[in-house]
């Protein structure tokens, strides 16, 4: 069974060895348990009704937690507004009309300050959501250790160099994961987030129409595929949308299967397999699934302790930054 799989207990064991390397962050799962005991179950509740009657948000609400994260380290700094005086994460090109779910995360936020004011930061609300709502759309569960600071600045001109890009080959999505601390086997795990969501289609129209310039498809994609993609997004439409692997809106290991069957959309995706370490990870993320969600579980921790670049205070409204508390 699931619950008593040796891989299920190593997974434990290494969640708890964990909190070692969190230590510096003062980062616990038992973090508010003195302040506001019931942060997780308010947060668990309104991401379910959340996604219960909109699945895609699943997805999205995942998204903002790794977006967060890779620039200005776990801190919340996706969430702020721009100002006079600031252009924030959010109006950057990478994320402008892509990021969505800032307004269930501020009326979690409105929720969690009626219950406990001034308590639970938006970073650590973005750490929470993301595990509720890959559980939520059938992924498994993990620790999330809590007690992260928001930071008080976000700016547009970093997002570009510090996330990952889609035409990113293996070795600069290593060297790009490496400078938030994180190694090629937590970049190919992490890559399995994509296992829910959707894209553009013009995202992927240069593998399918224009392969480095000669107009044709990409000879390594499944012919089939192709041209079931060509019938759903024609030229004439980019901004349709295509979900990133054949089982839509559940968290699974379907993504490398269709990596190894090349049926992959975008060439970050595809870039996973021309490591032998992606083609390892692939093939054993399908022959056992839930030794997949455990791993992800784990990268997701890991990911998640990435430090503020300049912790500021705990924020009231994730839009705005107020004077510390």
């Amino acid at each position: 069974m699931a619950s008593t799989s040796p891989r299920s207990v190593l997974f434990l064991v290494l969640a708890v060895a964990a909190v070692v390397s969190y230590a510096e962050l003062q980062l616990s799962e038992t973090f508010y348990d003195a302040t506001c005991p019931q942060a997780a179950s308010i947060v668990q509740q309104k991401v379910n009704a959340f996604v219960d009657a909109d699945r895609g948000l699943a997805a999205a609400l995942m998204r903002l937690h790794f977006h967060d994260c890779f620039v200005r380290g776990c801190d919340g700094s996706v969430l702020l507004n721009s100002t006079d005086s600031m252009l924030t994460e959010k109006e950057a090109l990478l994320n402008k009309g892509s990021l969505r779910g800032f307004e269930q995360i501020d009326e979690i936020k409105m929720e969690l300050e009626c219950a406990c004011p001034g308590v639970v930061s938006c970073a650590d609300i973005l750490a929470l959501v993301a595990r509720d709502a890959t559980a939520k759309v059938g992924g498994t569960s993990w620790p999330v250790f809590l007690g992260r600071i928001d930071g008080g600045a976000s700016f547009a001109d970093e997002v570009n160099g510090s996330l990952p890009e889609r035409r990113e080959n293996f070795t600069q999505l290593v060297a790009r994961f490496a400078k938030v601390g994180l190694d090629a086997r937590d970049m190919i795990i992490l890559s399995g987030g994509h296992s829910i969501g959707q894209v553009h289609c013009g995202a992927f129209f240069e593998r399918l129409y224009n392969f480095q310039g000669l107009n044709i498809t990409d000879p390594s994609m499944d012919p089939e595929f192709a041209d079931m993609l060509k019938a759903q997004c024609p030229q004439t439409k980019p901004f349709g949308f295509m979900a990133l692997d054949a089982t839509n809106g559940t968290f699974d290991s379907a993504y490398y299967l269709d990596l190894l069957t090349n049926k992959g959309l975008l060439e970050s995706d595809v870039a996973l397999l021309s490591d032998p370490l992606g083609v390892e990870y692939a093939i054993k993320a399908v022959q056992d699934p839930l030794a997949f969600m455990n791993e992800f579980g784990w990268a997701m921790i890991k990911m998640g302790s990435i430090p503020a670049l300049e912790p500021y205070g705990w924020r009231r409204h994730c839009a705005f930054v107020e004077p510390k508390y």
